[in-house]
């Protein structure tokens, strides 16, 4: 407490001696003439601009061609696209689909059509495969060294699926690395 005044002692001490030991000061404050602003409401006088000769000469820049409109696939109205035709569309029109129905998300990101699009056609059942209705979930045994990014990337080959391997296995495990060799693991659809 005691340093606490001291400090601000000194810092009030060093202030007071600083503003009065302010080099010039004194010779400023009687050297400026106060003069004040005077405001009128006369229109002031505009000097008459001289005519320029030398803009005459500048030649006009040259145009650029147009480039030609780019070719876009075509819908016909109220159809459908499949799978297939909308892989084939070009990142332009995935870019003005987006733009067009208010969706600005970043590329790829999810909530963009690009990433519905690549989900979906991802996530699909190929042509003449049917999806799996009521099928049991798959188990996998932990092996010595494993670990859920390990199994992630070995079972999926994405190790973003850690999450929901790891939400499916909460009954049995309470942290993502309590996993023990010859545990069981449920894991749950990419």
């Amino acid at each position: 407490m005691i340093r606490m005044a001291l400090f601000a002692l000194g810092f009030l001490a060093i202030t007071v001696t600083l503003v009065i030991m302010q080099p010039g000061a004194s010779r400023k404050a009687a050297e400026a003439p106060s003069v004040e602003p005077v405001v009128t409401r006369a229109a002031p006088q505009v000097d008459p601009l001289e005519p320029m000769s030398g803009l005459a000469d500048v030649a006009a820049p040259k145009v650029a061609q147009p480039l030609p409109p780019v070719q876009r696939p075509q819908v016909a109205r109220g159809g459908d696209m499949d799978d297939q035709s909308l892989r084939k569309m070009t990142w332009d029109t995935l870019s003005s689909l987006n733009h067009a129905t208010g969706r600005e998300t970043a590329p790829g990101q999810p909530g963009s059509l690009l990433h519905t699009i690549v989900r979906r056609s991802l996530d699909a059942p190929a042509a003449g495969q049917a999806a799996p209705q009521g099928v049991a979930p798959t188990i996998y045994v932990v092996q010595p060294g494993d670990s859920l990014v390990s199994i992630a990337d070995k079972v999926y080959g994405d190790v973003n699926m850690t999450g929901p391997l790891f939400a499916a296995n909460q009954a049995i495990l309470t942290r993502p690395d309590d996993l023990a060799p010859g545990q069981t693991l449920v894991l749950p659809r990419k």
